[in-house]
């Protein structure tokens, strides 16, 4: 039994490591390129304002960068530092964690055009919800901007030759494929594992319901991982494939790269925390009900 098991794995572990990694280096270097030439000068005007439509901006703009939740949180205290309100901020680093443009690319891959859309509203979404919440469930437990720019001027925009960039970019890329790799990887064994070993009714009793409690499950799953956006997309696509419902793919998408114990070290460095908790609460309701809603709305 476990000969076959291990000789049933190896395939299907190649086979989806070849399908997906070629992508997934494109995807990195599409995104160290949007790094190195998008100036956070030009984010910083998205996040503030008291018109809803900016909290829209400030979630798209998020959505669009290209950073794991770990790289969105020290570039969120920089934007905030520089004038960011608080919930403007949440809702660009809650957007920025659950999709970014590299990801899309992955999403469209290996689930199709269907799921990019959904994963892209979905985050901007789950960046507004965090936001507007955080007004109510945060309230003062987070301070205030505690740097200010210096003459009007908020950021170094000084020229950059342009083989200096170069090198930059390709700093940027083997830097990303240094911290996202390894848990691409773990996807993918996952993934195997799951279609090797875990019968589809497990899955379908876990994750197959319309329900509520399929949802919440599938937001707190990556508890004890830490899966950067787009890394946990092999597994997914193998729950899919083994039963697992619309809505629960949705809300474990959302949820998973945000929802984990080094995130709640590296947002509780920042917010504290009791206030990192809070956060995590919220993502992980948001997640749940955008999930429910995306099952009932969006699903087969």
């Amino acid at each position: 039994m476990q000969g076959h098991a291990l000789t049933s794995f190896v395939p299907v572990f190649l086979d989806s490591a070849v399908d997906i990694i070629p992508l997934f280096l494109f995807a990195l270097f599409v995104g160290a390129l949007i790094e190195e030439f998008v100036s956070e000068r030009f984010i910083v005007r998205f996040l503030t304002g008291r018109n809803p439509g900016t909290m829209v901006l400030s979630a798209v703009v998020g959505a669009l960068i290209p950073l794991c939740t770990c790289g969105m949180v020290p570039l969120a205290v920089s934007l905030r530092r520089r004038g960011g309100d608080m919930k403007h901020v949440l809702s660009f680093l809650t957007a920025g964690a659950a999709v970014s443009i590299p990801v899309l690319l992955l999403t469209w891959k290996i689930l199709g055009l269907r799921w990019v859309l959904v994963r892209f509203v979905a985050s901007i979404a789950l960046g507004l919800l965090a936001g507007y919440a955080s007004l109510a469930a945060l309230g003062g437990a987070v301070g205030h901007p505690t740097e200010s720019p210096a003459n009007g001027e908020t950021f170094d925009v000084t020229p950059i030759a342009g083989r200096s960039r170069l090198r930059s970019v390709w700093r940027c890329f083997l830097g990303q494929v240094k911290e996202y790799a390894p848990w691409v990887l773990v996807s993918l064994v996952l993934a195997a594992l799951v279609d090797v070993l875990v019968p589809g009714h497990w899955v379908d009793i876990l994750y197959g319901q319309r329900t509520t409690v399929g949802s919440l499950l599938a937001s707190v799953s990556g508890v004890p991982f830490y899966f950067c956006s787009g890394a946990e997309l092999p597994l997914v696509r193998e729950l899919l494939a083994k039963g697992m419902g619309f809505g629960p793919a949705t809300a474990m998408m959302l949820a998973v790269p945000i929802v984990n114990v080094p995130t709640f070290g590296v947002v509780g460095k920042w917010l504290g925390p009791r206030a990192a908790l809070v956060y995590l609460a919220m993502i992980v309701v948001g997640s749940t009900l955008l999930g429910v809603i995306a099952g009932r709305i969006v699903g087969p």
